[in-house]
C-alpha cells in the first residue's frame, strides 16, 4: 500500500492520525499547508488523502483543483477524505463526487483506520 497523505494545519490532528494509522502498519506523509501537500502529490504516489477543509494558507479546494489538473500525473484517482470540525454544506455541494468521505472532528476511536480498511477492501 502506498503512503497516505494527511493535510491539516493543526499539529495535534496530524500526530493523532499518523499515530492511529502507523499503529495499523500504514505509512503516512504529512503536510500542514497546501503548498507542501501539492509538492508531495507531485513527488510520490499516494493511496489516499485526509484533507482538512479549513487551512491557514489557502483553500483546500486548491488541492482538489490540482488533482483534476493535467499537472497531476501520479495521483489522478486518489480517494479524498475531507475532515472538518464544521461541515460546510457549500463546500460539499461544490465538490460532490470528488470526495470519498467526509469525517467530522473530533474523530471517534478507530474511525480513521476503519476508513482506510474500507478503502483497501474496495480497491
Amino acid at each position: 500500500m502506498e503512503p497516505i497523505l494527511i493535510v491539516d494545519d493543526q499539529h495535534d490532528i496530524l500526530s493523532f492520525i499518523e499515530w492511529e494509522l502507523k499503529s495499523t502498519g500504514v505509512e503516512c506523509s504529512q503536510a500542514d499547508n497546501i503548498s507542501d501537500a501539492i509538492n508531495l502529490l507531485k513527488e510520490r504516489k499516494l493511496s489516499c488523502i485526509f484533507l482538512d477543509i479549513l487551512l491557514d494558507d489557502k483553500s483546500s479546494e486548491d488541492i482538489l483543483r490540482f488533482l483534476k489538473s493535467e499537472e497531476n500525473s501520479l495521483n489522478a484517482d486518489i480517494p479524498i477524505v475531507v475532515m472538518s470540525a464544521f461541515i460546510d454544506e457549500n463546500f460539499i455541494s461544490r465538490n460532490a463526487g470528488k470526495v470519498y468521505k467526509i469525517v467530522e472532528k473530533p474523530f471517534e476511536p478507530g474511525e480513521i483506520s476503519s476508513i482506510v480498511t474500507n478503502l483497501n477492501q474496495a480497491a
